[in-house]
């Protein structure tokens, strides 16, 4: 079923592309490949050879899932010559994010993809790429601002969902810390949100302490972890909203002695030590994505809107437009199969 939900989404993603051209054209007949014949003349004509430049600025080239994000993106563009994608590395500092969205509306670029570092410090200069006429898309980071789109793997409902398949596993009021995200990506990053609620609603999990991380690094996993597993020697559950933080609070318990404690660790993303970490037993499971459809989907959204000559700005949008794919739960019993399936990078691991 979950998986039948991602392809749905990415569906309609397409469904709405084709709608939205159909609403601006009155008539249309076959050509050659690619190419489409309508009264109403497209603003960027990326089918007939038009020129469109983009740009993708990540949170920093290390991000783990920019390569995955990135390959989305290209193949959704493999036919197109005419569009080039340029991308940038910020080295996960906002104000760096700043200056590169001012170049890019220097050089008038027609589209650009962002993953925020900040919810609000980039809300203006993307406001101000937007009155250029740009198309703004932002992926799972978002921006609380108006822009065109925002695009991402579900963060609420993953939560939710991770808490409802936990509660099966630990007794009533189980002692559960969440390890979150800074107080900055919350607005947008609320998959700790979705684990509280669940938690509120059945008391399941009594929630001792929701900590704030500057980073969701390894090392920063390790280091939160180890302060919590000092604090709350009874701790059951760590609800980690980051992959990275889920292998950092694995190993801070293995550093502590206290892996036969039965702490159940849960992460969000589905990258390959993530998985890995899953089939040799030191996680549980976490809340997989693959973040190539969320650069596919993002891609086909741009070459719609600038087809349209859509921005957010130009519509008077109170709220962007906001397209969510799905997440499944990845536990033991289904991670093997998750990893023959996925666009991750899984050639450091066996299998």
């Amino acid at each position: 079923m979950k998986k039948f939900r991602k392809i749905l989404a990415l569906v309609l993603v397409a469904l709405l592309a084709v709608s939205l051209l159909a609403g601006c054209s009155s008539d249309s007949s076959s050509g050659s490949d690619n190419k489409t014949v309508s009264k109403a003349k497209p603003v960027i004509d990326i089918n007939n050879g038009a020129a469109c430049k983009m740009a993708y600025i990540p949170m920093g080239a290390g991000q783990e899932d920019f390569p995955v994000i990135l390959k989305g993106m290209q193949e959704a563009i493999a036919l197109y010559p005419n569009i080039t994608l340029d991308t940038y590395d910020p080295g996960f500092n906002p104000n760096n994010q700043i200056n590169l969205l001012n170049e890019c509306i220097t050089q008038g670029v027609n589209v650009i993809f962002i993953n925020s570092m900040d919810a609000t410090a980039l809300n203006s200069t993307i406001a101000a790429a937007e009155e250029a006429g740009i198309v703004v898309i932002s992926i799972n980071n978002g921006c609380s601002g108006v822009h065109t789109a925002h695009i991402q793997n579900t963060t609420y409902d993953a939560g939710y969902e991770a808490a409802e398949y936990l509660s099966t596993l630990v007794p009533a009021g189980a002692k559960t810390v969440i390890l979150d995200v800074a107080a900055e990506l919350k607005p947008t990053c609320t998959m700790g949100q979705g684990f509280e609620d669940y938690a509120t609603k059945t008391g399941a999990f009594e929630i001792m302490e929701d900590y704030a991380q500057s980073i969701t690094s390894i090392e920063v996993g390790y280091q939160a972890a180890s302060e919590v597993l000092t604090k709350y020697k009874d701790v059951q559950v760590l609800y980690c909203v980051n992959d990275n933080t889920a292998i950092g609070a694995a190993q801070a318990i293995e550093a502590a002695g206290r892996q036969d404690d039965g702490i159940i660790i849960w992460g969000y993303s589905g990258t390959p030590a993530a998985l890995d970490a899953i089939a040799q037993g030191k996680i549980v499971g976490t809340s997989y994505s693959d973040p190539f459809y969320e650069g596919y989907a993002a891609m086909v959204s741009a070459m719609n809107y600038v087809q349209l000559g859509v921005t957010g700005h130009n519509l008077g949008n109170e709220f962007f437009s906001n397209v969510l794919l799905p997440t499944k739960n990845v536990t033991i019993d289904n991670v093997l199969e998750t990893i023959r399936g996925t666009h991750w990078d899984m050639s450091a691991y066996n299998y």
